[in-house]
């Protein structure tokens, strides 16, 4: 006969239910997802970017708790999470289905944490997905593309400098398929425009990003070249490629200190605050509504356009970790479909052929080149 006070647990064994944490909310709760946070940041070294990811969603799934006036977290959690994302899809103003996946991708990470440091169970492997439409990567035709190089090389900027800087960065994006954090970290020495390489040391995903080789064609090489001469002329230098503006009263200072006026002044890099409001700028000058990211889709849809580049080629130049992200570029466009249906023909003596590159809006073959830019 066993006894009871013989009878304990194996190490091994998980815990019975009713010795499952439970966590109260908000003060519990928030003290077990600020560990969390710093454990993301650490030991897992997601990118900030990611971090705030976590914290946002946090936030919004703390304030429903406290609305809702629901005290603790037990077993029912897989119950509150499903309420908390049906009332977020269907209230006065509901989040889209792609927002309602990122808050059950972000919490997902949280509870896995609590199941790894804690035992708590996790509630997710009882939740499905919130599902999303299919949709496909938004980008910008070849003529819009075209414009909005043009925008950037004619909109009202205070100086030379940041005429040149706006066309650069953005010009980074579009072809070479740079994100926004990728080249707001680029140090000087990772642009070698003479080798026509882009070394991203910090990319996109866990342990501090995917590091890429990213490459310069000859119209890239004259806009970055143009930029780096404007960044001599205007008397610049800081380690990040795209320098921030110094301000004037840094150079009053450096004139009181007698420092040598024909010395670069040491600034810092770009804000992305600032390189918002260069987007934005460009945006109104175009007149066409486009993000930067839309500018990185549209690389990787025009190189999916020319023939002989194959899909592993392009996985590689846009950081793609999943072979399906880059699948979803490989659809064609309106003005594609048309070619190939006008190449059918079912009456004898009238030629078929695909309509002109100037109806469909199409890049041509080899687009002009002037002063190192599409024309």
């Amino acid at each position: 006969m066993l006894r009871s006070d013989s009878w304990q647990l194996p190490e091994s064994s998980p815990p019975p239910p009713s010795l499952h944490p439970t966590y109260d909310v908000p003060d519990a709760l928030h003290e077990r997802f600020l560990a969390f946070h710093r454990d993301s940041l650490r030991y897992r070294r997601v990118s900030p970017a990611t971090a705030r990811w976590y914290r946002d969603t946090f936030r919004t799934f703390l304030k429903y708790l406290v609305a809702k006036n629901i005290s603790v977290i037990d077993a029912n959690a897989p119950l509150v999470i499903r309420e908390w994302l049906a009332s977020s899809l269907n209230r006065a103003r509901p989040i889209s289905a792609f927002t309602a996946k990122s808050y059950w991708q972000a919490l997902r990470a949280f509870f896995v944490y609590l199941e790894d440091a804690d035992g708590f169970p996790n509630p997710f492997r009882r939740l499905k997905q919130p599902p999303t439409p299919d949709a496909l990567p938004k980008s910008l035709t070849y003529d819009q593309c075209v414009r909005v190089l043009a925008a950037a090389r004619n909109a009202e900027w205070r100086s030379p400098y940041e005429r040149a800087r706006a066309v650069a960065m953005l010009a980074m994006a579009l072809y070479a398929g740079l994100r926004r954090n990728e080249i707001l970290a680029l140090e000087f020495g990772d642009v070698q425009i003479a080798d026509q390489r882009i070394v991203i040391q910090r990319g996109k995903g866990r342990g501090g990003g995917k590091g890429r080789i990213a490459y310069i064609n000859r119209e890239l090489q004259d806009i970055l070249q143009d930029y780096v001469n404007a960044r001599r002329h205007a008397k610049l230098t800081s380690v990040e490629f795209f320098t921030a503006i110094v301000p004037r009263r840094a150079r009053g200072a450096a004139a009181i200190e007698g420092r040598d006026a024909r010395l670069p002044l040491t600034g810092h890099g770009v804000q992305a605050r600032t390189f918002i409001r260069i987007v934005v700028r460009v945006r109104q000058t175009a007149g066409i509504h486009f993000s930067l990211h839309m500018l990185r889709h549209s690389f990787v849809s025009m190189l999916a356009r020319q023939p002989g580049v194959g899909v592993q080629h392009i996985r590689e130049l846009a950081g793609h970790r999943d072979m399906k992200t880059t699948e979803r570029y490989m659809r064609l466009f309106e003005e594609d479909k048309l070619r190939a249906v006008e190449t059918l023909s079912f009456m004898p003596g009238r030629a078929a052929g695909p309509p002109p590159d100037a109806a469909s809006g199409s890049p041509p073959r080899t687009p002009a080149r002037r002063h190192g830019y599409i024309e």
